[in-house]
């Protein structure tokens, strides 16, 4: 899967989840053995992608992970505020 995928999957999984997708940016960073994603969402939206307990946040990390598993890369997904 390439970059241009990974973060068109992420996209799609996320933004029925905010109130405000339009505000969303995904950043990708690659290396040999990894590639971390960070996913900058609204700071009103921050609780609801991360869900109780963290729940919402584990499954989205479970559902990126399974999909990139045949690339042989661990994926990193963090979400944060976006800065103003």
């Amino acid at each position: 899967m390439n970059e241009e995928a990974l973060k068109n999957l992420v996209s799609t999984i996320i933004k029925p989840l905010i109130t405000k997708p339009d505000v969303m940016t995904v950043t990708l960073t690659e290396t040999p053995a990894n590639v971390s994603c960070v996913v900058a969402v609204d700071a009103g939206d921050l609780g609801k992608l991360i869900g109780y307990g963290g729940t919402t946040i584990h499954a989205i990390r479970e559902l990126i992970f399974s999909a990139h598993l045949s690339a042989g890369k661990k994926v990193y997904i963090e979400i944060e505020a976006l800065k103003k």
